[in-house]
């Protein structure tokens, strides 16, 4: 009964008061379109995800559906992946480190020099550490050397030490004794260590080469005329070398020392000058200590007196073939290098070069100014 009344007051309504059905048409029509707009919204952005996004969002809900609002990470799909925060401090950590222009890093290096003594070949090795870590486990070891020409005296071919600090520095010595009166030959060792990092490490020397006779060898006392005979009995060999340093007359002061300190016998020296031309000649003999087999020397010098520039020639004959070459290689280095006038030491690359500029220099194994 209650429905009938409402109805029949709804039409009577509706009749007498148009304007509210048109009120409340437009306000049906309004709700309408608003909700279609929300589901036409809704479609559109469940659309334009990302498919790298759709897929993570499927393996997460199980589902091809958006999470609901109620979703925990509901805001992480909306906006995107949250941005990732630096760590402090890293970020500058991380950056490549340029280094400065004409930058040289410091390493570990091996080196190596040898000398005869008496009757035996020292041959040293020096490892220098110039890194800023300390390196262990070092071993110094015996390459190759030649084993026919030379024994070595040591127990062991290998020497070891526990640690190098930085700018330190080992330097192991090995004795050879020569078993014949020419030595050729090349002596390389290696070097192994391990650094601050626990990384192994291994390193070689540069080839230390050895041709030496003259210190192989005991002055023979001959006279002149002996000297002439053995050198047509013995085989010969010769070398012309030019030196632009020194004059003719420094030359032959140079060549007499050298003969001594090589362990020749002066047999003969003499020097005459002629049209401004000097001549000299010079003659040894010796013998191996080993062998006893005999060697001569004649060195022959000319040049304009007083002046640079001298012209040698190098002839070395012997009994045993294989002493020859390696002489003259000998006698050729030594009339090359630079000698100190007081002890006809060797004098090294430094000093040369101050020498050669016209400064006065201090020999290091005699203490003697030289200057030129």
């Amino acid at each position: 009964m209650f429905d009938g009344w409402w109805v029949m007051k709804m039409q009577k309504l509706l009749q007498v008061e148009p304007i509210f059905y048109n009120i409340l048409s437009l306000i049906v029509i309004v709700i309408t379109i608003a909700l279609a707009l929300f589901l036409c919204g809704f479609c559109t952005r469940s659309e334009s995800i990302p498919p790298s996004l759709r897929e993570e969002i499927e393996s997460m809900t199980g589902s091809r559906s958006l999470p609901r609002r109620g979703y925990p990470d509901y805001h992480r799909f909306r906006t995107g992946r949250p941005k990732k925060k630096p760590i402090t401090g890293v970020s500058k950590s991380i950056t490549v480190v340029k280094r400065p222009p004409g930058f040289i890093e410091k390493k570990v290096e091996a080196r190596r020099g040898g000398e005869f003594l008496g009757n035996r070949m020292r041959f040293k090795v020096k490892v220098l550490n110039q890194t800023k870590f300390t390196i262990t486990d070092i071993t110094v070891f015996l390459i190759s050397y030649p084993s026919e020409a030379l024994h070595i005296d040591n127990a062991d071919h290998t020497a070891r030490f526990p640690k190098i600090e930085p700018d330190g520095f080992r330097s192991p010595t090995f004795d050879f004794l020569p078993t014949q009166d020419c030595v050729k030959g090349d002596i390389v060792a290696g070097v192994s260590y391990i650094d601050h990092m626990g990384n192994p490490h291994t390193l070689n020397t540069k080839p230390f080469i050895i041709r030496s006779v003259c210190d192989l060898l005991m002055p023979e006392k001959i006279t002149a005329q002996e000297f002439e005979v053995k050198l047509k009995e013995l085989e010969c060999g010769e070398l012309v070398v030019k030196v632009s340093e020194w004059s003719p007359e420094e030359m032959f002061e140079k060549s007499l020392r050298i003969l001594e300190d090589a362990n020749f016998y002066e047999v003969s020296s003499e020097k005459t000058v002629s049209d401004n031309t000097v001549y000299a000649s010079i003659t040894g003999f010796a013998k191996g200590k080993y062998t006893g087999k005999q060697i001569g020397v004649k060195i022959s010098i000319s040049g304009p007196t007083e002046k640079a520039g001298a012209s040698c020639t190098i002839q070395v004959s012997g009994e045993d073939q294989a002493m020859i070459l390696p002489a003259i290689d000998d006698l050729r280095e030594r009339l090359n290098a630079w000698l100190c006038p007081n002890c006809s030491s060797s004098l090294n690359l430094d000093i040369v070069e101050k020498l050669k500029d016209g400064k006065v220099v201090i020999c290091s194994y005699c203490n003697v100014s030289i200057g030129r």
